[in-house]
């Protein structure tokens, strides 16, 4: 029995199954989407706690990027606003980052003498423009080349770990200058008023509004393959086991669940030895505390240096509503040591509260733990570690992955979900 005949069947409402959804139905094709969780945005997304509007993952939000753009292609609300200009804490010292030498503020910040910024300087040019042809190594080992300063290597390892969610001896140089190449400069960023779901809901409106459906709180039992192709998906729904059949599949479950769902069968040796050599999951930690006065200057602070915590946000300097009246919410988020299974979580997040008591005077009384989250396994900061993603099409015909586990080179967080869906929306949009 078919209960659903559409173009396209989506798995999981995070961004990037949400920005290929919006694409494909704002261009006509019928769409449905399935959730397994009763909201949208996966880890683009926000649970209310005491008053406060706490995030389920996401918390700066790029301004210009890929995410606006498909916003505005689809017509959505793209309900942000700017953060202040990025600032660094580096050597004790804050940096405010200029639009335009950015790097060379960062670098005479932590080296010890002109010499030594000029050498990195110019090293980063040459790299950046593909004029040094880049060994396979870390970014750690790349970095020894040029300078044997902790503090220059503190801010390399920070911005990795705040953007990409590895360390710098786990990220491959070349990686690392392919996503400098992409990113084409300092991109902005904000906060969303109303929390990070309302970029979820505003997709999803785009969907409704040009006839898509999208059913949360249904399970997917597995994903239709016959004769080589996808099909369609088999569902759970308000206790019914249900049937929709489409021409194309797109799971933003994450490739480990993708092939679960599909069948192992269906795929072979060499793309079953890949999900399993490269699904490592990018950790995150994140604290979310409240208190009843700024803890820190302005909205943000990038952190150099520190045990495990790389950067504070207050974004209720920026969106007071994200928080009671005369209250402030601040979001710390860290790094762990290694991005290597297991993750010892309450080593971790006390390394990172140690940090809090040393960044922020009088933290223990000023400032109150509302939430802390670990976000590894089967929710992590991503799926894969950059450099490792798996290909958006599947051996399976007319099966796509999209998500943070598919990410397109040089992209990382939200932006490389959503640039995943557009990628994966344009090449159906081509076949259909």
């Amino acid at each position: 029995m078919t209960d659903f005949r559409v173009d396209v069947v989506v798995i999981g409402a995070g961004m990037g199954g949400l920005s290929a959804a919006a694409l494909l139905a704002s261009r006509g094709c019928s769409v449905l989407v399935l959730e397994g969780l009763p909201r949208l945005g996966g880890r683009c997304s926000t649970v209310s706690y005491k008053g406060f509007t706490c995030s389920t993952g996401v918390i700066g939000v790029e301004i210009g990027g890929v995410v606006q753009e498909v916003f505005e292609k689809v017509g959505a609300n793209f309900d942000v606003r700017p953060a202040s200009s990025p600032r660094y804490l580096v050597n004790g010292k804050l940096c405010v980052i200029p639009e335009k030498g950015g790097l060379k503020t960062l670098l005479s910040a932590a080296s010890e003498s002109e010499s030594e910024v000029a050498r990195v300087s110019r090293a980063f040019s040459r790299a950046a423009r593909g004029i040094d042809a880049l060994e396979p190594v870390s970014l750690k080992e790349w970095l020894a080349q040029h300078t044997n300063n902790p503090a220059v290597t503190n801010v390399f390892q920070t911005m990795v770990a705040a953007t990409m969610m590895v360390n710098a001896d786990e990220l491959p140089v070349s990686e690392y200058f392919g996503f400098i190449t992409a990113l084409s400069g300092i991109k902005r960023f904000g906060y969303a008023p109303r929390g990070s779901q309302a970029l979820a809901n505003a997709l999803a409106q785009v969907i409704r509004e040009n006839d898509g459906e999208i059913r949360t709180s249904a399970r997917v039992r597995r994903i239709l393959v016959e004769k080589g192709r996808a099909v369609g998906a088999l569902f759970a729904d308000d206790g019914k086991e249900r049937v929709a059949r489409s021409s194309h599949v797109i799971s933003n479950a994450g490739p480990r669940n993708t092939v679960r769902l599909a069948g192992e069968e269906h795929f072979d040796r060499e793309y079953l030895r890949l999900v399993e050599l490269n699904m490592i999951p990018a950790p995150l930690l994140c604290l979310h505390v409240a208190s009843n006065e700024p803890l820190i200057e302005g909205d943000h602070v990038i952190v150099t240096g520190a045990r495990r915590v790389n950067a504070i946000y207050q974004p209720t300097i920026v969106c007071p509503e994200l928080a009671p009246p005369g209250k402030h919410l601040t979001l710390v988020g860290g790094g762990p040591g290694s991005s290597i299974p297991p993750l010892d979580a309450k080593e971790e997040l006390s390394l990172c509260l140690e940090d809090l008591v040393d960044l922020i005077p009088d933290f223990r009384t000023r400032g109150e733990i509302l939430l802390t989250g670990t976000f590894h396994r089967d929710w992590p900061g991503m799926h894969c570690w950059p450099g490792r993603d798996l290909a958006r099409k599947t051996p399976i015909e007319n099966l796509y992955n999209a998500g943070d586990g598919a990410k397109l080179s040089g992209t990382t967080g939200l932006p490389s979900a959503v640039a995943s869906g557009k990628d994966v929306a344009e090449e159906i949009l081509k076949r259909l």
